[in-house]
């Protein structure tokens, strides 16, 4: 097995669902429901996340269309532990994380996986939770999707390849999460169907 894609479970995660390559042989599909809403009460609490904004990113989920997919039954991983034990048993060549809301652990990078994370912003400047409405309120409108190396600090990495996309911040903060995504999504078609992170 050479790519296991690990995918929120969100609507705009579904999406890469219908990409043409996610069902190949070659890609293992897994599920990270790590995020609940206890989590996100939790990043409130910490101050990480402010709640106008869970309002608002929560608003845009509800207002997007439902993505039709084919039923299957994918792996799905809640906490680090799920995901060591289906990397023992897939040894996948490399990993790919989009939309998951999964920390990794020093313990699975130091497994030497190729670890891979798709961020719809500019890292480091806009790295973490919250960095389109914290471009949006920089106006800072010029972003890219990265794809970098995920190390123990978060969206940090070595960055192999971006999707450059503008904020318009004259609209809303759902088009222009919406836009973001996109940009991520286009990033990711091309990252899977790519040898990046893969020994040869």
């Amino acid at each position: 097995m050479k790519t296991m894609l690990i995918l929120g479970a969100d609507r705009i995660a579904q999406k890469a669902l219908t990409f043409p390559d996610v069902n190949a042989t070659s890609i293992l599909v897994v599920i990270d429901r790590s995020t609940s809403l206890g989590r996100l009460f939790r990043l409130i609490w910490r101050r990480r996340l402010s709640l106008m904004l869970v309002f608002k990113m929560l608003y845009c989920q509800h207002m997007r269309n439902s993505i039709s997919v084919p039923q299957q039954d994918f792996p799905e991983i809640k906490c680090n532990n799920d995901l060591l034990a289906l990397i023992d048993k897939y040894h996948p060549a490399r990993i790919i994380l989009f939309r998951a809301g999964l920390v990794i652990n020093k313990g699975i990078i130091s497994r030497g996986i190729p670890l891979l994370n798709i961020h719809c912003a500019n890292i480091p400047e806009y790295g973490g939770l919250g960095s389109i409405d914290r471009a949006i309120s920089d106006k800072s409108i010029h972003q890219n999707a990265t794809l970098h190396q995920v190390t123990t600090t978060i969206d940090e990495g070595i960055v192999f390849d971006t999707e450059p996309y503008l904020l318009d911040i004259k609209k809303s903060y759902c088009h222009n999460e919406n836009v973001a995504y996109e940009a991520g999504l286009r990033l990711l078609f091309r990252s899977i169907n790519s040898d990046i992170g893969i020994e040869k």
